[in-house]
C-alpha cells in the first residue's frame, strides 16, 4: 500500500527544485517491452465491472501494465461480480485497495511517483489565428 499522510504535489506545483525529480521513487529499466493482448472482459461480469476492465486499456496508465497486472485486474473484476450480488463493507475495502494498487486514482499515482498529462495540442501560430479571425470577420470562406 502507498505512503501514508498527504498527497504528493504535483511537479508543477512544487516549489523547491533543488532536490533530484524522482525524490523517493525508484526507476527501473525493463528492456524490451513484450507485447501481448490485452485479455478479454469476461460476459458473465457485472456491466460496471466490464466498463471499469474496460477503462484500464483507454487509459494513460496502460503503457505501465503488464499482463500480470491485467491478470490481478481479472481477479478484481471476479471479486466486483460477487460483491454485487451480495455486497459486504470488507468486499468493497478489498476492491478499492486491489483498484489502488493498479494505480487506478490520481492520489495513487502521485504516491507512485507516476504523472500522466494530458496530450499536448499542436499550437496554431497567432498570424494564422489572427487571420481567420479576419477572414470570420469579413465572411470569406476558408479555403
Amino acid at each position: 500500500m502507498g505512503a501514508h499522510g498527504p498527497l504528493p504535489k504535483r511537479s508543477e506545483e512544487r516549489t523547491r527544485r533543488n532536490k533530484p525529480e524522482n525524490e523517493g521513487g525508484i526507476s527501473l529499466s525493463k528492456g524490451e517491452k513484450v507485447p501481448f493482448k490485452v485479455p478479454p472482459a469476461d460476459k458473465d461480469w457485472h456491466p460496471r465491472a466490464k466498463e471499469w476492465y474496460k477503462s484500464l486499456s483507454r487509459s494513460g496508465m496502460k503503457d505501465y501494465y503488464e499482463l500480470s497486472d491485467y491478470e490481478h485486474a481479472r481477479i478484481l473484476c471476479d471479486a466486483m461480480t460477487e460483491y454485487y450480488k451480495r455486497p459486504t463493507a470488507m468486499m468493497l475495502a478489498t476492491i478499492l485497495q486491489g483498484m489502488t494498487a493498479l494505480g487506478t486514482t490520481e492520489g495513487e499515482r502521485r504516491r507512485m511517483r507516476i504523472e500522466l498529462e494530458a496530450p499536448k495540442l499542436p499550437e496554431t501560430p497567432a498570424s494564422v489565428t489572427a487571420l481567420a479571425t479576419y477572414r470570420e470577420q469579413l465572411g470569406v470562406p476558408e479555403t
